[in-house]
C-alpha cells in the first residue's frame, strides 16, 4: 500500500498469479486531504542516536475530532485527514524515546521532522548588567545511570562542579548577584548545593578552574596564571594553519571537519601547537585549551559497544622529541565538561632542553577548540576568595528557551527568552520539589536536595560583594553539587525519579523500590512530606493528543 502518484491517495500494488505486477489506483469523488511525514535523523553522518528514518518510533496526529497513531515502518508516514484543512499537532516519539511536536501543519504536503538535541545538562544563566545571558552548563561530572558501553554503567566519581564566570558575565542588580539554572532537556536534576565565590586577583593575572571531565577528576580549585598568550603556530592534523582561529575566544572554532557515523565520536584527530621563543623555558607553563564537546549518550554508547567501532578516547598530550617524533606523555586527560569550558594542563618538564617545543592534543571525540594558548603559572599569586552566603533560592516553572546554532562546529546556545511553555518530554515519573522557596535544600551538601523536572527554573541570589581593592580585578566561580539523570531508554532507571541518589555511594545500580523503602527517603522523610510533593507522571504527555480538539495543541504547549 503506497501513494504511487503523489496525489495523497493510497494505492495498492502487488504480484498476480503469474508474478505480474498489478496496480489498483485509488479513485473517489470526495476531495479528501492527507498528510505525509518524513521522519529523519538529524544528519546522515555524525549522529546515529536513532536509525536514519526513525523506524520503530511512533507518530501521533490530531486533526479536529480525530486522533491517529501509527508506528513508523517506512521512510514515509501517511495520514488521511478527511476534509480537515490540516493537523493541529503532529507528535513523533523517536526510537530512543525522545519526543518532538510539530504544530499547525497544512494538509496535502510533506512535513520533514528532524530530531533535535534531547540531553546535555542544566543550563546556567547570569545577569551581566544588560541581560540574563547563558554562561555554560553544569553538573557534567555526575550523570546517573549513564551507559558507557553495552554492558557497563558509569559510576559517579564527583558531584561537585566548579565553573568560572568572567567579571563581565556577572554584575550586581539591586544589590545582589542573580543566577538562574534551567532544566530544559529530557532530564531530572538533583541540586544539593548552589554557591558562589568572588575571586579578586591582581591586574595582569588570570584565574581559571580546570573544567574537565576526567578520571580521576581534577581538583576543584582556583588556579592563577599570567596572561594567556597565543602559540607561535597551531595546525590541524591535515596541516592547515588554524592559528588565527585558535588565537582568541571569539566563538570561531577549530573544526576537524570529518564526522563519524555516531554523534560524539569520529576519527582520531589532533591539533599541533608550537610554543614561541618568548615562552620562558625555566618557568612553569600551562596549556590553556578552551572549547566544547558534542557528546555521545547512553544509546550511542550501547550501539558502539555492540559493534566494531573504535571506542571513545579522551584527550591525550603528545610532545615532539629532539628528532621531531611525537610521543604520548599524558593520557586519560578527559574532555571539556560541556559548553564553553576551559581545561588546564601543566607542561612542566615535557620539552627537550633546546630546540622547538611542539605538542599535540589528540582524541577521537567531537571536541571543538575556541582558543588554544599558553600561560605562565603564578603559584606566587594568592587570589582573595570570598564565599557568598545564599540569600534567596526559588523554584518555579518557566518553560523552554530559544536556542541558536549557526553551524555544526558551534555549540547550541540558549537565549533567555521563551520558545514555549508546553511539555516537551515524557517526564521521568515521581515526586519533584514543590515550587517556591527552596533555600534550605541547596545551602549545604546533605542529600536534602531540590529535584527539578524539565521546564523548571531555580533562581538564586547572592549579596553584592564590596568593590575590589585598587589593583585587583574580579571574576567568579559558581559551585554546584548534585546529579542529573536523562530519559534515554538505555540510561539506567530512566523512567522514574527513583532510585534517589546519595553522596554515600557513587554507584547507581540498585533497582527502584517503593518510595517509602528508598534509603534517602527514609533518612529525609520530612522533606518528602513538606518539599517533594509535586507528583509528576507521563500521563499528560501520553494523553495530550487524546483530549478535546480545542485543547489538544494547548495541552502539548502548556504546563
Amino acid at each position: 500500500v503506497a501513494d504511487l502518484n503523489g496525489d495523497g491517495r493510497l494505492d495498492i500494488v502487488g504480484l498476480g498469479a503469474n508474478a505480474q505486477v498489478g496496480r489498483a489506483a485509488s479513485r473517489g469523488s470526495k476531495s479528501y486531504r492527507w498528510q505525509v511525514l518524513r521522519p529523519r535523523a538529524a544528519t546522515a553522518t555524525g549522529d546515529q542516536r536513532i536509525n536514519s528514518f526513525g523506524i520503530g518510533g511512533e507518530v501521533e496526529l490530531r486533526s479536529g475530532l480525530h486522533a491517529q497513531k501509527q508506528v513508523i515502518t517506512s521512510p514515509l508516514v501517511h495520514f488521511g485527514l478527511g476534509e480537515a484543512a490540516g493537523a493541529e499537532v503532529v507528535r513523533i516519539t523517536w526510537p530512543n524515546g525522545a519526543l518532538q511536536a510539530e504544530f499547525d501543519t497544512k494538509a496535502d504536503q510533506t512535513v520533514a521532522a528532524t530530531q533535535r538535541l534531547k540531553g546535555s545538562c542544566p543550563w546556567l544563566f547570569a545577569w551581566n548588567g544588560r541581560e540574563m545571558a547563558f554562561v555554560t552548563d553544569v553538573l557534567w561530572r555526575s550523570p546517573l545511570g549513564l551507559r558507557i558501553n553495552a554492558q557497563a554503567t558509569a559510576d559517579v566519581l564527583m558531584t561537585e562542579d566548579w565553573v568560572k564566570l568572567r567579571g563581565d558575565q556577572l554584575a550586581p542588580r539591586d544589590g545582589a548577584y542573580d543566577l538562574r539554572i534551567t532544566a530544559e532537556l529530557w532530564e531530572t536534576h538533583f541540586f544539593d548545593l548552589v554557591s558562589l565565590l568572588v575571586v579578586d586577583h591582581p591586574e595582569g593575572t588570570e584565574v581559571f578552574v580546570d573544567e574537565r571531565f576526567a578520571v580521576p577528576p581534577p581538583k576543584p580549585e582556583v588556579i592563577a596564571t599570567g596572561p594567556v598568550r597565543p602559540f607561535a603556530s597551531v595546525r590541524d592534523d591535515k596541516g592547515q594553519d588554524v592559528s588565527a582561529i585558535a588565537a582568541a575566544r571569539d566563538s570561531r572554532y577549530v573544526d576537524f571537519a570529518d564526522r563519524g557515523p555516531y554523534q560524539g565520536i569520529t576519527r582520531t584527530h589532533f591539533v599541533e601547537m608550537e610554543l614561541p621563543d618568548s615562552a620562558p623555558r625555566s618557568a612553569p607553563l600551562y596549556l590553556i585549551a578552551q572549547g566544547w564537546i558534542h557528546p555521545t549518550d547512553s544509546s550511542i554508547n550501547v550501539a558502539i559497544g555492540q559493534g566494531t567501532h573504535e571506542m571513545p578516547q579522551g584527550l591525550s598530550l603528545q610532545v615532539a622529541d629532539a628528532r621531531g617524533r611525537f610521543h604520548e606523555v599524558r593520557g586519560g586527560l578527559g574532555f571539556p565538561a560541556g559548553k564553553d569550558k576551559s581545561i588546564l594542563i601543566n607542561m612542566d618538564g615535557l620539552f627537550p632542553a633546546a630546540g622547538p617545543r611542539r605538542l599535540r592534543l589528540a582524541t577521537n571525540l567531537e571536541i571543538f577548540w575556541d582558543r588554544l594558548g599558553w600561560a605562565v603559572a603564578r603559584p606566587d599569586v594568592t587570589p582573595r576568595i570570598t564565599r557568598l552566603e545564599l540569600t534567596a533560592a526559588d523554584l518555579d516553572y518557566r518553560g523552554y528557551s530559544t536556542t541558536d546554532q549557526t553551524d555544526a562546529s558551534v555549540p547550541e546556545r540558549p537565549r533567555y527568552q521563551l520558545a514555549g511553555t508546553g511539555a516537551r518530554w515524557r517526564d521521568l515519573e515521581g515526586y519533584y520539589t514543590r515550587f517556591g522557596d527552596v533555600m534550605a535544600l541547596v545551602r549545604r551538601v546533605d542529600d536534602r536536595y531540590v529535584i527539578m523536572n524539565a521546564g523548571d527554573e531555580l533562581r538564586v541570589r547572592f549579596p553584592e560583594a564590596p568593590t575590589p581593592a585598587a589593583g585587583l580585578v574580579r571574576d567568579f566561580v559558581a559551585i554546584t553539587d548534585g546529579w542529573e539523570k536523562d530519559g534515554d531508554y538505555n540510561t539506567g532507571f530512566s523512567r522514574t525519579v527513583l532510585p534517589l541518589p546519595t553522596h554515600r555511594t557513587g554507584r547507581y545500580d540498585t533497582p527502584p523500590r517503593r518510595l517509602e523503602d528508598d534509603p534517602v527517603y527514609r533518612e529525609h522523610a520530612r522533606e518528602f512530606a513538606e518539599d517533594h510533593t509535586r507528583d509528576v507522571t507521563a500521563d499528560a504527555v501520553r494523553d495530550a493528543l487524546r483530549v478535546a480538539p480545542d485543547a489538544a495543541a494547548s495541552a502539548v504547549r502548556k504546563p
